[in-house]
């Protein structure tokens, strides 16, 4: 009995050794993961003193028609998408909404500050008006802005966006705590990476690159989206004078179909572009070259 014993000490202390090591490397492995991600980080972008704050933001093509890009939470200005629309006429320019990377909080917390503060950046580049192209997390300061400065607003897109009120899971333990922290989101990260294909796995790593990491320079936005979408209280979008297109997949667990459904139909003359078997996932993936087929044929026959 004392020898079963005995091994069966040496067998948990070898099992709790290598655990460690495993931890032990892992966080080794992200650590230089995220000290590669602050160098790599594009120089690109610019910083704007506006009336409204700064805003950190890029501004690609020479067309007099502009398309704002509005990311999503979390996200940056690093994450170009800008090519595709430059490539059919557009000039695309593309920010950081308040709390992420270099655009302080301060510049605006609510949907109706962020909208104010994307028009004072059009007053000082002297861009009269914008197609406004909000992704997800986007939305809320997407709609705003053509509620409030509908003569600034060419076109209105919305793409897998939030529109209502949507809470964020809150759960408490020690698991969720753990994939809360820096480190436990990037071995998340990783662990799904092993679950998509080539293309997807890609676009992924970029984004987590340029627009998730490091924590410290999107957390203060991403917090303050959960608390404003939380609290979002019910926009007007009867009221909406704009053309406006909604491109949402009927299988998006993370904002939901029914959200697109709902402003189509308050939206006076809005179109709904189903993306059938499509999660929210479905613009970072082959597919968004119909996604923007869709947009550019949107904005020519509007």
């Amino acid at each position: 009995m004392k020898k079963i014993i005995k091994w069966s000490k040496r067998i948990l202390l070898s099992l709790v050794s290598l655990l460690f090591l495993l931890i032990l490397g892992l966080w080794v492995a992200f650590y230089f993961y995220k000290k590669e991600a602050v160098n790599d980080l594009p120089k690109n972008s610019l910083i704007l003193n506006t009336v409204k704050g700064p805003i950190e933001y890029t501004l690609n093509g020479n067309s007099n028609t502009y398309m704002l890009m509005v990311h999503g939470s979390p996200g940056s200005v690093h994450i170009d998408e800008s090519k595709p629309f430059v490539d059919n006429g557009f000039s695309v320019l593309t920010v950081s909404r308040p709390g992420y990377y270099k655009t302080p909080l301060a510049s605006g917390k609510s949907p109706k500050e962020q909208a104010a503060l994307f028009k004072s950046l059009l007053d000082t580049l002297h861009i009269n008006s914008v197609y406004i192209n909000g992704i997800s997390g986007g939305g809320p300061s997407s709609i705003q802005f053509a509620l409030d400065y509908p003569e600034r607003t060419d076109g209105l897109i919305l793409r897998a966006a939030v529109s209502e009120k949507i809470e964020e899971n809150n759960e408490k333990g020690l698991v969720n705590s753990f994939f809360a922290t820096e480190f436990g989101t990037w071995l998340g990260i990783q662990i799904a990476l092993t679950q998509v294909d080539d293309e997807l796995k890609q676009v992924m790593k970029e984004y987590m690159k340029k627009g998730m990491f490091p924590r410290e320079l999107s957390n203060d936005g991403y917090v303050n989206d959960v608390n404003q979408f939380n609290t979002l209280q019910d926009f007007p979008l009867e009221k909406i004078k704009v053309p406006t297109i909604l491109l949402h997949g009927d299988k998006d667990d993370n904002v939901p179909f029914s959200f697109a459904q709902n402003a189509t139909k308050r939206i006076p003359n809005a179109t709904l572009f189903q993306m059938k078997g499509k999660d929210h996932f479905a613009f970072a993936g082959a597919y968004r070259d119909t996604i923007n087929r869709e947009i550019i044929n949107f904005i020519n026959n509007k």
